[in-house]
């Protein structure tokens, strides 16, 4: 029986874009949570997570807040990050 080879590590780049897009979506929940209560209209509210549509604009200008307003740079930059991530692994696993 031959000895097992061991199981890659996990790249950090996997990490750091699921924790990017954590950030963003806490982001987006606090941001949008302020028009008609955390889950009114969140059908309309979950396209702002990554989009700018006229819903989100129509949110965006009738919300007054001391949070910053969401924009999805956050989520793009985990999404690529996590990309990155999962391109590691993939060539990590290859013979």
């Amino acid at each position: 029986m031959a000895p097992e080879e061991p199981k890659p590590s996990t790249p950090p780049a996997v990490y750091l874009g699921l924790a990017f897009c954590l950030v963003s979506v806490v982001w987006w929940f606090a941001y949008y949570a302020q028009y008609g209560g955390a889950f009114s209209l969140l059908g309309l509210k979950v396209a702002c997570i990554g989009f700018a549509t006229p819903e989100c604009a129509f949110f965006q200008a009738n919300i007054r807040s001391a949070i910053p307003r969401y924009v999805p740079v956050l989520w793009y930059a985990g999404m690529v990050t996590l990309a990155f991530g999962v391109w590691q692994l993939w060539r990590q696993r290859q013979p």
